[in-house]
C-alpha cells in the first residue's frame, strides 16, 4: 500500500482520501420500515436498497454522488396501531420489505391501563417501559404526543383524535406546504454544498496538473475548512428551524463536517430525509414532482385492504390493527383509482393482495402468508 501511495504522489492520496471520504456520505441505511424517494435529475422515484448490501433489519442504499444534496426523502411506516380503544405494537403494513419487524411484539394495552407516554431515544414508552422500537426518535415522540393527548381525553373523543391522527398522515396539503418552506431554507445550503464540490474535485485537480498537489495543500486545507464551517453555521440555523428538538443530531452533523469538511457537501441530505418522514409513502409519491410511482400507491392501499397474515390472538388488539388499517384505506384511497383485474386465460383464483393468478384452485396466496385467494366470478358462479 505504502508503494501505491508513494507511486500515485502524497498530494494525489490526500485527495483520493477525500473523496472516499466524501462518497462515504453518499451511503445511507434504509430500515425495513422505510421507503425511500430519490430524484437523480428532475424527476423522483422509489429506490429500495441491494438485497447484498444489507441484512434483515434493512439496507445500504448509495445516492447520487454528483450535487446538489437534498435528494432523499423517507417515509417510515408506525411501528403501532392505534385505536379509540387503545395501542398495538402491530401495524399490518409490510410495504416495501415485504415483511415485519421483530420488534412489532403485538403487544397491547387499553387505554384504561394507560398512565403516561414516553421516549428512550428511539423507544416508544408507556408507563415508563419500552413498548415498541420506532424508526427515529422524532417519530417516537410524534406517536408518544397522540397517545398522551388520547390518554387525556374523553372516551367519546377519542375516536376523533385518532382519526385525526391518520388523516394528518395523508395530508398532501401540508406535506407541500412544509416541502416548499424548507426547499427555501435548504437552497443555500446546496449552493455552498455545489461550491465545495467544484473547489474539492474540480478545480484542485486542474491546479494540481500545473503546479502539483503538494503545492496547494495549505491553501486548498484554509478555504476547504472556510467553506465547511460557513455551511455548518447555516446547517445549525436551518435545522434548528426544521428539527427544534432534534438536538442530538445536529450537534453531530456540525461536529462531523467541522472535522471532515467533505461531509458538509452532503448537509442538505440530511436536512430532507426525514423531512417528511411524519406523512405516508402515498403523500410523497403524490407531492414528488413526476414520482409517477402509480403501482407502488395502489400496492400500499392492496396491502392494507389485504395484509399478510399475523399472529396475534387478542380480540382487542386485532381490533385495533384492523380498525387502523381501515381507516387508512378510507383515506388514502383517493389518491389512486382501484383498477379492475384483467383475468388471464385459464385463470380460476387470484390473490387480492399481490394480484397474482393462479390456474388451479388454492386456498391462500404461495407469496402473502395468511392471505386467502379469491375465484374469479364466472368461476363462483358455476360452482354455486
Amino acid at each position: 500500500m505504502n508503494v501505491v501511495f508513494y507511486l500515485i504522489g502524497e498530494g494525489e492520496t490526500l485527495l483520493l482520501v477525500l473523496i472516499l471520504l466524501y462518497l462515504s456520505e453518499c451511503l445511507i441505511w434504509v430500515k425495513r420500515e422505510s421507503v425511500a424517494f430519490v430524484s437523480a435529475l428532475r424527476s423522483w422515484h422509489l429506490a429500495k436498497p441491494s438485497s447484498w448490501l444489507g441484512n434483515a433489519r434493512g439496507g445500504i442504499l448509495f445516492l447520487n454522488p454528483l450535487p446538489p444534496g437534498g435528494r432523499i426523502f423517507l417515509s417510515h411506516l408506525s411501528p403501532i396501531s392505534i385505536s379509540p380503544s387503545g395501542v398495538c405494537a402491530l401495524n399490518v403494513q409490510t410495504l416495501p420489505s415485504e415483511a415485519r419487524s421483530p420488534y412489532q411484539t403485538g403487544e397491547f394495552l387499553p387505554f384504561g391501563k394507560i398512565k403516561e407516554a414516553g421516549v428512550d431515544g428511539s423507544y416508544l414508552t408507556i408507563n415508563n417501559e419500552r413498548f415498541a422500537r420506532c424508526t427515529t426518535p422524532k417519530q417516537a415522540r410524534a406517536l408518544a404526543t397522540v397517545i398522551v393527548a388520547m390518554i387525556k381525553a374523553s372516551t367519546s373523543k377519542r375516536e376523533g383524535l385518532a382519526r385525526n391522527w391518520i388523516a394528518k398522515q395523508y395530508s398532501a396539503n401540508d406535506a407541500r406546504i412544509l416541502l416548499k418552506e424548507a426547499q427555501e431554507l435548504i437552497q443555500p445550503i446546496k449552493s455552498l454544498g455545489l461550491i465545495l464540490f467544484l473547489f474539492l474535485f474540480v478545480l484542485t485537480p486542474l491546479l494540481g496538473v500545473f503546479v502539483g498537489l503538494m503545492t496547494l495543500i495549505m491553501p486548498v486545507a484554509i478555504v476547504m475548512v472556510a467553506l465547511a464551517v460557513e455551511i455548518a453555521i447555516v446547517f445549525r440555523r436551518v435545522h434548528r428551524k426544521l428539527y427544534p428538538a432534534e438536538s442530538s443530531e445536529r450537534l453531530e452533523s456540525l461536529v462531523k463536517m467541522i472535522l471532515c469538511p467533505p461531509v458538509a457537501i452532503r448537509a442538505a441530505d440530511v436536512l430532507t430525509k426525514n423531512l417528511l418522514a411524519e406523512f405516508s409513502p402515498i403523500v410523497l409519491a403524490e407531492v414528488l414532482t413526476g414520482s409517477g410511482e402509480r403501482q407502488f400507491v395502489r400496492s400500499v392501499i392492496l396491502d392494507l385492504k389485504h395484509p399478510l397474515g399475523h399472529e396475534l390472538s387478542d380480540s382487542s388488539a386485532v381490533e385495533t390493527v384492523t380498525w387502523a388499517a381501515n381507516e387508512q384505506v378510507k383515506v388514502c384511497e383517493r389518491y389512486a383509482k382501484p383498477e379492475e383485474l384483467k383475468r388471464e386465460d385459464n385463470s380460476i383464483c387470484y390473490c387480492p393482495r399481490c394480484q397474482c393468478q393462479f390456474v388451479v384452485a388454492a386456498v391462500e396466496c404461495p407469496d402473502c402468508p395468511g392471505v386467502r385467494v379469491l375465484e374469479f366470478e364466472s368461476n363462483a358462479d358455476k360452482r354455486g
